[in-house]
């Protein structure tokens, strides 16, 4: 008979499937910071989403993924590509819409997770504006959570391409998971209790907020709806000058 080993300590049996939250905000002030004309950031903004949400389903090891929108556009898209949508409940006052919608994602894994599913199904948390993302980028960063949690973290982080922000973070439950999104997540999130992962996956760190972001995408590499929206509109989303 195996010992008896308590969760989170060094020697647990690793998650070996996800379920991932993928928040994705919609409407007129999506992507807001890249500038230009609202039609074409807001179609540029889901068409990032949808790029993001497409490497996701595609990544060996994701058991489930829950896109929490209140666009419909970005609804549609997620159940084509065989996605839950999980509808935001109202911002309660003081509170970040992300880290809102965040929360209302780790309530429905946490439901997922007590419905059923086993103890090596974790829960992961990416924000969806990683238009380069590729499957074999998360399947890197999933097996780097698994082995941090494995050797006793509590949860962790990957953070953007500057170090400061966060892209990624994963633990075993949905409760465990820190929710302190914005300017200088990262550092929150570990005084949380997350251990910062220092990997080279910079399709996975390469967040877009702004115009030279976007170039740096651009670089990396994008995907098609994301090159197409761009291919349409470059000169309306703030690609011909730096963003304000």
């Amino acid at each position: 008979m195996p010992p008896h080993r308590t969760p989170g300590r060094p020697g647990d049996d690793a998650p070996r499937r996800w379920h991932v939250v993928l928040p994705v905000k919609g409407g007129a002030d999506a992507k807001s910071r890249l500038g230009g004309e609202p039609v074409a950031r807001r179609a540029l903004a889901l068409a990032m989403a949808v790029d993001c949400l497409e490497a996701v389903t595609r990544t060996p090891g994701v058991a489930g993924t829950l896109v929490v929108t209140d666009d419909d556009a970005a609804a549609r898209a997620a159940r084509d590509l065989g996605a839950r949508v999980v509808r935001p409940g109202p911002v309660p006052p003081g509170r970040r819409a992300l880290d809102a919608a965040v929360a209302d994602g780790l309530c429905a894994a946490a439901a997922l997770a007590a419905d059923g599913e086993d103890a090596t199904t974790g829960v992961a948390v990416l924000l969806a504006d990683l238009p380069a993302l590729r499957p074999e980028d998360l399947a890197v960063a999933l097996r780097a959570a698994a082995d941090a949690l494995d050797d006793g973290a509590a949860a962790v982080l990957v953070p953007d391409a500057a170090g400061t922000g966060t892209c990624l973070q994963a633990a075993r439950r949905a409760a465990d998971v820190p929710v302190a999104y914005g300017t200088g997540s990262a550092a929150r999130h570990e005084r949380a209790g997350a251990r910062r992962l220092a990997l080279d996956v910079p399709r996975l760190r390469r967040d877009v907020d702004v115009a030279d972001d976007l170039r740096a995408a651009r670089v990396l590499g994008v995907g098609r709806r994301t090159a197409a929206a761009l291919d349409g509109a470059a000169h309306d989303v703030g690609l011909r000058g730096r963003a304000s």
